[in-house]
């Protein structure tokens, strides 16, 4: 609002009406502010001066001027078209307008209405007082709606335009080219120099974007370490996919002065170029992709890349793995374990299967998406119900797989023992398998886990030792009666040197420490013999037995 004048608009194709009101309102002050009047006799000066005065408080405009409902349209001019909102109207009653007043009021947003006697008379100034006193409630109203609204579309630290305004923007129609900016290793500059240094960094790394950049693209600050570059239609310098690759290598080569510091950053960029619909969830989709390929990578969306693929397959199989839960579809398959030394089968392993329109699925068509969708420890209790089932009728021990997710559910431990109290199966008949991985080596919660069944009377196994994240101090941590030697060391154990080292090493260190050894993908007879000769204990695989709903016959 202008500090010194209150704006008032009259409207009126009536010269003698606008001398009258121009001397009633001479040297007036309402609100320790003098009255500025302007003057238009049509709309088209009014819409002129409407431009120029974006302040104005007050507009009276007559209905009828060069034609009977000029004054009326004026008005959806200002509202509709112009989207002013603040600006009182308050509509002057006219002879040559034959709209009844009720019509007006209902179709029209107008503030008020008014004959033309009591633009004459000393009832005006009262109008004026009265529409003035809303008005700059109005806009008060309308200055903390604004201050509210720039504070949820700003980011804190960096002062650029955050989440929330980026998907305003975003929401309009055409394709759309977007660069997803994600500065690498960040928490180690918060945890190292402190959150501090760490935001002035990032109002560092903002600087840079928008000199570098604002020509092409609006910067955006998502969160944290994340920013967008939002390229401009109008300019189609950075929709062109090598300037992708520019900007990562821009980043790289840029000297960051952090409080007198020079710090050097990189970024990992997951781009989206000239697409509709999703637009931010692509860009990270393509981030993500990035970041497969390590740190200061850079990528650009495709339906094809392989983590669209996952999540598209991952969509796709939650919902059968939940309707296959609901339906009874989850099965347990048993796939015997042969005792090398006697030739006799002592165990059996539960796998589980999924049955989806008569067909059966093993866990690697699903297994992922369980993880993804938070199903794993559902499947869990079905397969340890299924497994204790069978357990009833026979005496042989029955092993089943458990997931860190499993170990890590807070009711894990007293469902195992619901359901076994369900059945009446003794703990030493179940042996859990553990597939190995770096959460249970650094885990200490998930070793208090397994420490605790183990004094529960269950066996403990360790799943394809060998793979991935070997960690022979496990063997030091837990309490394990079993080690089983990943499947990719057997499988191809009889040509393969490598295989055959790295067998024999588990195979000799286990034995030190005189826990038996199980060789699975024992899929032919040349690998069972290897193995057997090799002083395996125990052996899985096609060359025993497929994995089956049924037992073998005893």
């Amino acid at each position: 609002m202008s500090p010194k004048f209150w704006e008032i608009l009259l409207v009126d194709d009536n010269a003698k009406l606008h001398n009258i009101v121009e001397k009633s309102f001479d040297e007036i002050f309402i609100q320790n502010k003098k009255v500025k009047m302007l003057h238009a006799h049509n709309a088209q000066e009014a819409k002129k001066l409407i431009e120029k005065n974006s302040d104005i408080a007050i507009a009276f405009i007559d209905i009828a001027m060069q034609t009977p409902e000029a004054g009326l349209k004026l008005v959806n001019y200002i509202r509709d078209t112009l989207h002013n909102t603040s600006m009182r109207i308050i509509i002057i009653d006219s002879d040559n307008s034959s709209i009844p007043i009720n019509d007006i009021l209902d179709h029209y947003d107008i503030n008020d209405y008014k004959e033309r006697k009591c633009i004459t008379s000393q009832r005006l100034f009262t109008t004026i007082r009265t529409a003035i006193k809303q008005y700059q409630q109005f806009k008060d109203l309308q200055d903390k709606r604004d201050e509210i609204y720039k504070k949820m579309t700003t980011n804190e630290i960096t002062g650029l335009p955050n989440r929330m305004k980026l998907n305003e923007n975003l929401d309009t129609i055409g394709d759309k080219s977007l660069i997803l900016i994600n500065i690498d290793d960040f928490s180690l500059i918060n945890n190292h120099d402190g959150f501090e240094f760490g935001n002035e960094v990032l109002r560092s790394f903002a600087k840079f974007l928008v000199k570098r950049y604002s020509k092409y693209a609006e910067v955006y600050h998502l969160e944290v370490d994340k920013f967008v570059l939002f390229c401009l239609q109008s300019d189609t310098y950075h929709t062109q996919e090598q300037s992708i690759s520019m900007i990562k290598e821009d980043i790289y080569k840029h000297e960051f002065d952090v409080k007198g510091i020079k710090i050097h950053l990189t970024a990992t960029l997951g781009a989206v170029l000239d697409e509709r619909g999703n637009i931010i969830q692509k860009a990270e989709f393509a981030l993500k992709e990035a970041r497969l390929h390590g740190k200061n990578s850079a990528r650009k969306y495709s339906d094809d890349l392989q983590i669209v693929r996952t999540v598209q397959s991952n969509s796709i199989w939650t919902g059968r793995i939940r309707k296959a839960i609901r339906d009874n579809k989850i099965l347990a398959y048993f796939q015997p374990i042969q005792n090398l030394k006697t030739g006799k089968i002592e165990k059996y392993e539960a796998l589980v299967r999924l049955e989806y329109k008569g067909k059966i699925y093993t866990p690697f068509h699903f297994l992922d998406a369980a993880l993804y969708s938070g199903q794993m420890f559902e499947i869990f209790k079905i397969m340890l119900r299924e497994t204790c089932k069978k357990a009833q009728t026979t005496s042989f021990v029955f092993s089943i797989n458990i997931s860190e997710y499993d170990l890590k559910h807070p009711k894990f431990i007293p469902t195992i023992h619901k359901i076994m109290k369900q059945y009446n199966v003794a703990q030493d008949q179940i042996v859990f398998e553990i597939l190995e991985n770096n959460s249970i080596a650094k885990n200490r919660n998930i070793q208090d886990v397994l420490n605790v069944l183990y004094k529960d009377g269950f066996k403990l196994a360790i799943d394809d030792f060998g793979a991935d994240c070997s960690n022979f101090a496990q063997l030091n941590n837990l309490s394990i009666n079993f080690i089983k030697i990943d499947g990719q060391f057997i499988k191809n154990i009889t040509n393969d040197k490598n295989s055959q080292i790295t067998a024999k090493t588990i195979l000799n260190y286990a034995h030190q420490k005189e826990i038996p050894v199980v060789a699975e993908f024992v899929c032919s007879k040349e690998v069972y013999d290897y193995v057997k000769e090799m002083g395996v204990d125990f052996a899985q695989g096609y060359e025993i037995a497929e994995p089956s709903p049924t037992l073998l016959p005893s």
